[in-house]
């Protein structure tokens, strides 16, 4: 078994915050590069791009963690998932569930995909720069859940509960003993 804990370890955390920055940063230099190349971008100014992007990802944000409760209630088969406050986040967890690999990477991606997707087609009937800016924002966040199916592809986790205190990864000797137990 092994553990990811980001919010323990505040230089991690903050390691991972400059990483997420980073990401941001990039995915709207190339959001901007694919989308000149693909239509007329109808450009705000940067405070405009900003105010809209920070509002609109204020709601996404909300979305996103709506996405990932209906997804661990269906793989949980309707339990209910708990959600707290951490930092100013909101996050949701599953105590005592246990996830096999591929469901709780579908569970971490789900939100990347719908939302993004979304924010897409949005974008292409209304090609405001601010919609770039939320999608680059959206992104930067989800890095967060990328980082948890990175541990979730170790060929030796088969089963996953993410809990309060961080990412439980059960490995083949500990997911016997849990699916005996149960």
């Amino acid at each position: 078994m092994f553990k990811i804990d980001l919010l323990s370890n505040k230089k991690a955390m903050e390691r991972f915050m400059l990483f997420q920055f980073t990401v941001v940063m990039i995915t709207i230099l190339l959001s901007y590069k694919m989308a000149f190349s693909l239509t007329h971008i109808i450009e705000q100014n940067i405070v405009y791009n900003m105010i809209y992007g920070i509002l609109g990802f204020t709601v996404i944000y909300f979305l996103h963690e709506l996405i990932h409760i209906v997804s661990f209630r269906i793989f949980s088969k309707g339990d209910k998932p708990t959600c707290q406050f951490k930092l100013g986040l909101l996050s949701t967890h599953m105590p005592n569930v246990y996830f096999k690999r591929w469901q709780y990477i579908t569970i971490m991606l789900a939100p990347l995909v719908v939302i993004t997707t979304l924010l897409f087609l949005l974008f292409s009937v209304y090609a405001y720069s601010s919609i770039l800016f939320i999608i680059s924002f959206h992104v930067g966040y989800c890095v967060l859940d990328m980082y948890f199916v990175t541990g979730a592809l170790n060929s030796k986790v088969k089963l996953i509960e993410d809990t309060e205190d961080g990412i439980l990864f059960y490995t083949e000797d500990n997911a016997t003993y849990r699916t005996e137990v149960e």
